[in-house]
């Protein structure tokens, strides 16, 4: 099995708005996670969290510094590191089942995949709802089914960039749950960018701290509690409120 890994050193990135002005989101942004870890960014709106994504996903480089993965340079996409937008993304015109089986369809490997289809619509609680369009199902669902869609293809590493945001506390806590049974399959590394410090201290295995823009790490809290988590427990409330002062203080 392959040891997945990422690294990025001293990276760089620099963009104008469109507008003529040049943003400095990233500066010498250090960070390296390792196989089956889940981390979460969190920090000030414009910190560069997405930006950083983009760079993994390789649909953007950088200016300057290295961005690795499995030790080999990021040059552009790859299916192998999968990216979870925060709108849904679903294609209209195909149905539940038919969006989850798009990639496998797409790199030849349904026929002998397609019972994962089925596992994994099971798994996020999709059942009886294969046949409906976007359009007909909830928010939740189109959610659930960009999950599935991009856990299908089994990517060594999965970018979540706030897919939860326009949920409902309930819906984004049950789908929470749901993240962590799917990469417990196979343990891909995971980063999610979030603004809820519950959320993050709920899912990973380290949350780092961005300064404002231009976005660097100036916090890292490990996260050791036992899964599933127990978000009213004294050590739970403890880290979030950890994290919380570090976030208020920048």
């Amino acid at each position: 099995m392959v040891e997945h890994h990422l690294l990025a050193k001293d990276i760089t990135r620099i963009y104008d708005d469109g507008d003529g002005n040049r943003v400095h989101a990233l500066d010498h942004f250090n960070l390296e996670i390792d196989h089956g870890e889940i981390v979460s960014l969190v920090g000030p709106s414009g910190c560069g969290k997405s930006t950083f994504l983009r760079l993994v996903a390789g649909l953007d480089l950088p200016q300057d510094g290295r961005l690795a993965y499995n030790h080999q340079p990021i040059n552009g996409p790859h299916y192998d590191r999968g990216f979870v937008f925060q709108d849904s993304n679903l294609f209209p015109w195909l149905s539940v089942y038919d969006n989850i089986a798009f990639g496998l369809k797409a790199r030849g490997l349904y026929r002998k995949s397609r019972e994962k289809v089925q596992e994994l619509i099971e798994l996020v609680g999709l059942q009886g709802f294969e046949n409906l369009y976007p359009y007909q199902i909830s928010g939740g669902m189109a959610g659930r089914t960009s999950l599935a869609r991009t856990f299908i293809q089994e990517p060594g590493l999965i970018l979540l960039d706030e897919p939860l945001s326009a949920l409902d506390a309930f819906t984004r806590m049950a789908i929470q749950d749901e993240i962590i049974k799917i990469w417990e399959r196979c343990k891909p590394i995971i980063v999610l960018v979030t603004h809820d410090i519950e959320e993050a201290v709920y899912l990973s295995d380290r949350v780092i701290v961005l300064s404002p823009r231009p976005g660097k790490v100036i916090g890292e809290f490990q996260i050791t509690l036992p899964r599933p988590r127990n978000r009213t427990a004294d050590d739970f409330v403890h880290i979030r409120r950890e994290v919380m002062d570090t976030l208020h203080f920048i």
